[in-house]
């Protein structure tokens, strides 16, 4: 029951933000703690409670969730504020080898997914309702392992959003990203030391006419090297390096390629039996062709998370990060300052609740300068029924506040999203 209230917990929707509209190397993003701090977003049956046997080790999991709701600022804007009711529909399902459990057998195991959500605004008039949207998501893995010390991976995940623009007579954003990884670990003598190298491609199309000029290309080599001092602590050594270029540039928006680099070393896993910590110090630059790159304190990466399971089933975490990010909208680049918590906790073996939050100070290498400052958080509480089927109550918070007000510039706005679901995940 704790891995199906696990699985509820990490894939039910609470509603998505257009504030991450930036292009994030793999080796940029964190764990799963700093993952869950963005907002729990679709639905997903992978691990789900039951599943039906399709042969011998195949195994499929179906899904189906529906939410309705109240969304208070439909285009991002609160000058252009309009609200409205909301409603999306979600069926899902899963292909694997895996156990019910959450297991996965040695030597070859495959994963596929796909969900589809589609989103209809409910009122508002038809300015608003004209941006309801299917937003599809496939994904696969495939790894062949031996006994778990050594493994070649390959896997791939294809996304497609249309979200709301910023003013209602603009037309809705279609945004396509693709990520593929080659990834290829050994861990001899017991796991001790492990080895694992991963090519990752990372590909960012527009549909929507006055954004194509942020198309772009993202490729990265990781090189990642740890030695495991305690049961479940590793020392580790990082090095990324990437190479991100624009397809479609054009004299009004000149994005210029660039060369990021990260390399970071810490400390990683378990102290004790209830306390986790990831903890990582490094260099970090950009190296854009021309214009601004980042210097000073903008070249350090500072990773600082701590993970406290208080119980089987209660679990909360800290972190904060400081690093640059690729921006193909404004300038080269920004310096990134972010502090994030989440916590779980499952009551009863019935009822999965959970918190997240984020704060992140965005500060754009343009000039006249710019700042921008984002806060998402939400709560969420769902209640299974039979194993199989939940009904739940979510509520998500998205705030952005900038420096720059001007004509073509940033918007200030405050977006409330409550919901209340229902579904089956077999």
């Amino acid at each position: 029951m704790r891995l199906w209230l696990s699985a509820l917990l990490v894939c039910l929707v609470c509603g998505a933000t257009s504030v991450a509209r930036a292009q994030y190397m793999t080796s940029a993003t964190g764990p799963t703690l700093e993952t869950m701090s963005y907002g729990l977003q679709g639905i997903s049956p992978h691990n789900g409670p039951v599943g039906a046997k399709l042969g011998e080790g195949t195994l499929l999991h179906l899904a189906l969730g529906a939410d309705i709701g109240y969304d208070s600022n439909v285009f991002y804007n609160d000058q252009d504020k309009r609200s409205a009711a909301v409603a999306h529909v979600t069926p899902a399902l899963d292909l694997s080898n895996g156990e019910r459990d959450g297991s996965v057998p040695d030597g070859v195991f495959y994963d596929l997914g796909a969900s589809l959500t589609y989103r209809e605004y409910l009122t508002g008039g038809d300015d608003v309702r004209k941006m309801r949207a299917f937003n599809p998501n496939l994904g696969g893995l495939l790894r062949f392992s031996s006994k778990q010390t050594l493994s070649l991976s390959l896997s791939d995940n294809f996304a497609r959003t249309e979200d709301p623009p910023y003013l209602s007579t603009q037309t809705i954003i279609t945004h396509d990203r693709n990520i593929g990884s080659l990834e290829f670990r050994v861990a001899p003598g017991g796991g001790r030391i492990q080895l694992l190298l991963r090519y990752n491609n990372v590909l960012d199309l527009y549909e929507t006419s006055g954004y194509q000029y942020a198309d772009n290309m993202g490729n990265e080599g990781v090189l990642d090297l740890s030695w495991r001092w305690l049961p479940k602590t590793a020392f580790f050594m990082q090095v990324a390096q990437g190479v991100v270029t624009y397809l479609k540039p054009d004299s009004k928006h000149p994005e210029v390629a660039s060369y990021p680099l990260r390399a970071t070393a810490g400390l990683r896993g378990l102290l004790t039996e209830k306390l986790g910590l990831n903890l990582a110090a490094g260099y970090a630059n950009g190296f854009y062709a021309s214009g601004a790159t980042p210097t000073g304190f903008g070249d350090v990466v500072l990773v600082g998370e701590l993970t406290y399971n208080m119980s089987l089933t209660s679990k909360a975490g800290l972190g904060y990060r400081h690093d640059f990010q690729n921006s193909p909208f404004i300038g080269n680049y920004y310096n990134l300052d972010a502090v994030y918590a989440a916590f779980r906790e499952y009551i009863g073996g019935r009822v999965a609740t959970a918190a997240y939050g984020r704060f992140e100070n965005r500060a754009y290498q343009v000039t006249p300068s710019r700042t921008d400052k984002v806060v998402i958080a939400g709560l969420t509480a769902d209640y299974v029924i039979q194993r199989v089927f939940y009904i739940g109550v979510g509520y998500t918070l998205t705030l952005a506040r900038t420096t720059d007000l001007t004509a073509g510039g940033g918007v200030d706005y405050t977006k409330h999203l409550i919901v209340a679901r229902l579904g089956v995940v077999y």
